[in-house]
């Protein structure tokens, strides 16, 4: 099996708008828990959101989402539910 020893591709910066400005869509954690299950899965294993702080998923989140081609509106939802899941 090959080793990547290397990264020859940088990381995707962060996007600092990539949520819809607040009080604008009313989160929907339950929506967010099925674009979480149905999309976040695709490319690797599914984590649950308890396997990290919400420090954490802040970071995480902001790289993934560019991947997951979510709009801002799911990206809201989901970063409702995996924070709401969240270790605190």
């Amino acid at each position: 099996m090959p080793v990547i020893t290397e990264r020859k591709a940088d990381l995707p910066e962060k996007i600092a708008s990539i949520y819809p400005p607040k009080a604008t869509v009313p989160v929907d954690t339950l929506m967010g828990n099925r674009l979480f299950r149905t999309s976040c899965g695709r490319c690797h294993g599914l984590p649950e959101p308890k396997q990290f702080s919400v420090e954490k998923w802040e970071t995480i989140l902001p790289l993934m989402f560019p991947r997951s081609r979510f709009n801002n509106e799911e990206a809201l939802h989901v970063r409702a539910y995996v924070l709401a899941n969240a270790v605190k």
